[in-house]
């Protein structure tokens, strides 16, 4: 087969780390990174860029925190003045007025900034050479911080994530820096936010190695801690240096009753499980309405603003309502409701075109299940030291690691959030069985459900054998040159001294691709005296046919067992191409996905 290779129509090509159609709006100085490095070793400069980066995501975070703020006032205050006639329903028609806004923001200028960001942030990583627009940080911060403003039930942290990873990516591209770099800019990027917004160095480094990068490489390691660090002490310079979720010192009980921890992460698990598919289920539903993109955005902020109106617990973010649960100052009923009404009113406002993420309602979700366990159990057995305040804490991080399937993020996350070392035990015993259970009932996480319902397999791209990580549709070899089938050999012989190929491909009468033949076999049976023979009768008798979404192990693996040197590639019973063994040797050699 010819050796060159071209991504199929559905895939996004990527060579040598960069967009083939990328284009810039200033211009890269890939001087700069070289003359830096001539200076200084590159390991030292990879660490300041990590500290610019650090700095910029930090600032972010600060700024994009208090634009929430201050649309919150807008809405809330100002906006209920102005709709003060209406009475107590003067609330329902906020969400309803910001998700119209951000729908149109978003559909017109970026429509990545949709949905909750960390997912996107993965896509750019795994099928786009870690390029993110540079109109993403503007579009996204401005319709989060509407959608959340006005009441909309999603979380500030996939946001911040999506906005630090994009300037991480911006800054990498402006210094010309190859993907494997531009890579670790990304999740220094989305680090530096979440250590940012939680006050949670640590937090921040595990999030962007496990879930962004799902990778704990050391070579990623240093430069993501780096800028956490330098992001999480900007943000204390701001919101102040305490935890997150200011708590008080919790009982755990004694070792006897650890037991509860077992059932806990057993509830958080399903819960998780029940989480993602509600969240896609509702996106599906709205989906299928073939109503105008602002039609879907208004009915979704009309249900939110009417159970507002009589819960507005489930307005925004809601971490006050998280901090309640925390201590322990909610009533069991109340709790029940509001896990139920949060887990709808975030897929509402998601799936009707807000832009916001999912991490926060989990932890929001978490403290209403882990606190109504905890207020059953405590009645059940009062003297068994279970406190519901340290259960909601608990079950926070099992919601988060269940849904997100990233079990060391949410232990090393809400121990820092928290500050609390004797939850420590209680907390590793959730996070663990509740990321079993749900990765048992749900290959895909919250984040990677979205990118698989695309036809975006990130398990499979970051498989550190890269013949595991390209499909075969990727790595089909252009058509440069087609015979007909009942073409004659010597013509077909007149076509090949023609032209540098060394194969074309065969159609029949009708167009249809039904094999491949090589040069040096149109020769051959030129020189053998068949020059009258049709080409057609070139072709094996069996040609054996390969699924585009087939990996290069699996071609390869069934090439050795028919001892053929290609095989037919199809797109359900449709034949799309031919790959051949020197097609598979050359996607491995450029396709940098280790």
């Amino acid at each position: 087969m010819n050796s060159s290779t071209a991504a199929n129509a559905q895939a996004h090509t990527v060579t040598a780390g960069r967009s083939p159609n990328r284009r810039h709006w200033f211009t890269p100085r890939s001087g700069l990174h070289t003359w830096l490095t001539h200076l200084l070793p590159e390991s030292l400069v990879l660490l300041l860029y990590a500290v610019l980066i650090g700095v910029v995501g930090g600032l972010g975070a600060v700024v994009f925190r208090k634009l929430i703020n201050f649309l919150t006032s807008v809405f809330f205050t100002q906006g209920t003045n102005w709709l003060h006639f209406l009475g107590r329903a003067d609330v329902v028609i906020l969400p309803a007025v910001g998700l119209v806004a951000v729908s149109c923001l978003v559909k017109y200028f970026a429509p990545e900034a949709k949905g909750h960001g960390v997912p996107e942030v993965m896509a750019a990583i795994a099928e786009n050479g870690s390029i993110i627009r540079g109109r993403v940080v503007v579009v996204k911060t401005i319709a989060s911080a509407l959608t959340i403003g006005s009441g909309g039930s999603v979380g500030r942290e996939g946001p911040i994530v999506q906005i630090g990873s994009a300037f991480g990516s911006l800054f990498g591209q402006y210094l010309g820096l190859p993907e494997r770099y531009l890579r670790l800019m990304v999740a220094c990027g989305a680090g530096a936010g979440i250590a940012a917004t939680f006050n949670a160095p640590v937090g921040g480094v595990m999030f962007a190695t496990e879930v962004i990068l799902g990778s704990f490489a050391l070579q990623n390691f240093t430069a993501i801690v780096i800028s956490s660090v330098v992001s999480a002490a900007i943000g204390r310079v701001f919101f102040g240096d305490q935890q997150a979720f200011p708590i008080p010192m919790y009982q755990m009980g004694h070792f006897g009753v650890y037991w509860v921890y077992v059932i806990l992460g057993l509830l958080t698990g399903l819960w998780s499980y029940v989480y993602i598919r509600t969240l896609y289920r509702v996106e599906d539903w709205f989906d299928a309405r073939k109503w105008p993109f602002w039609g879907k955005a208004l009915a979704a902020g009309l249900v939110v603003g009417v159970v507002g109106m009589w819960f507005p617990q489930v307005f925004g973010v809601g971490y006050p309502t998280v901090d309640l649960a925390l201590q322990n100052h909610m009533a069991l009923w109340l709790m029940c409701v509001l896990l139920v009404l949060k887990l709808l009113m975030t897929s509402v406002t998601i799936a009707g075109g807000g832009s916001g993420g999912v991490f926060s309602p989990g932890l929001y979700m978490g403290s209403m299940l882990g606190g109504a366990v905890g207020i059953v159990l405590y009645r059940l057995m009062p003297h068994a030291g279970i406190s519901p305040g340290a259960m909601a804490a608990i079950a926070m991080a099992g919601v988060f690691a269940g849904s997100a399937q990233a079990p060391v993020t949410a232990i090393m996350m809400l121990f820092e959030m928290t500050g609390d070392y004797s939850i420590i035990l209680p907390l590793m015993i959730t996070a663990v069985l509740a990321t079993t259970v749900t990765s048992s009932l749900s290959k895909e996480s919250i984040y990677t459900m979205k990118l698989v319902r695309r036809g975006l397999d990130i398990a499979r791209r970051r498989q550190p054998d890269r013949m595991r990580a390209v499909y075969v549709g990727e790595a089909v070899a252009a058509e440069r040159m087609s015979l007909p089938a009942e073409m004659a050999v010597k013509q077909a012989w007149e076509r090949f001294s023609k032209s540098q190929e060394w194969f074309a491909w065969v159609r029949d009468a009708q167009g249809r691709l039904i094999g491949s033949v090589a040069r040096a076999q149109v020769l051959e049976a030129l020189t053998d005296g068949r020059s009258q023979q049709l080409v057609k009768d070139l072709l094996p008798k069996v040609i054996h046919r390969v699924d585009e979404r087939a990996t290069l192990a699996e071609a390869l693996d069934q090439m050795n067992r028919h001892d053929v040197t290609y095989l037919l590639v199809c797109r359900g019973d449709t034949a799309v191409g031919v790959i051949g063994s020197s097609d598979i040797v050359h996607a491995y050699k450029n396709n940098d996905l280790a």
